[in-house]
């Protein structure tokens, strides 16, 4: 997930924005979607003309009372598949891990293009994949229909990255992308 860390320097920081009930929160909204490329930060989709893009509280029993570290631009479909109630003590709240070290806890497994913890005993980043549902039936079916598209087209399309930059919205799920067809795509997320 490249779309969950955060930048101590972020503008958002230094101009002291923070989300505010029952007002206009789109200046938060479109800062987030810029530090995060334009990416959803919990299914790596690329945000684009039809999505409905919320400032997400990661822990929502913050919600109010929050800061930076817990906005995240997301489609609101993602938004509302989290699993709060279940997980509203969960560890991975106060470690934050994900925001620094998602990498070194989590994986994703290119042949069934779905997210596991390195450490069978890692409990923190396995609940953290299903607090997300970055697993889901629907998520996973989703993600594989359009690898398995790109795939088909593979063999049509000499430059990936020319591609891209010029169908953003074929960005979906990026790190599949780059699993699966064995590509970097780092200049749309760094």
């Amino acid at each position: 997930m490249k779309f969950l860390s955060k930048n101590a320097a972020s503008s958002i920081l230094a101009e002291g924005l923070t989300y505010q009930k029952n007002r206009d929160n789109t200046q938060l909204r479109v800062m987030l979607l810029a530090e995060q490329k334009n990416f959803c930060a919990y299914t790596e989709e690329y945000i684009g003309g039809n999505h409905s893009v919320e400032v997400e509280h990661f822990n929502s029993s913050l919600k109010f009372k929050d800061d930076y570290y817990n906005y995240y631009a997301v489609i609101r479909k993602a938004n509302l598949r989290k699993k709060d109630e279940r997980y509203k003590n969960a560890a991975f709240f106060k470690s934050l891990f994900f925001q620094r070290s998602f990498k070194e806890r989590i994986r994703f497994d290119r042949d069934d293009l779905f997210y596991e913890e390195i450490s069978a005993d890692d409990i923190e980043a396995r609940e953290f994949i299903d607090f997300l549902q970055l697993n889901s039936y629907e998520l996973v079916i989703e993600r594989k229909r359009h690898i398995e598209r790109l795939k088909d087209l593979e063999s049509m399309i000499p430059d990936w990255g020319g591609y891209f930059r010029r169908h953003l919205l074929e960005l979906k799920f990026i790190t599949a992308i780059e699993y699966a067809l064995n590509i970097d795509l780092s200049e749309f997320y760094t």
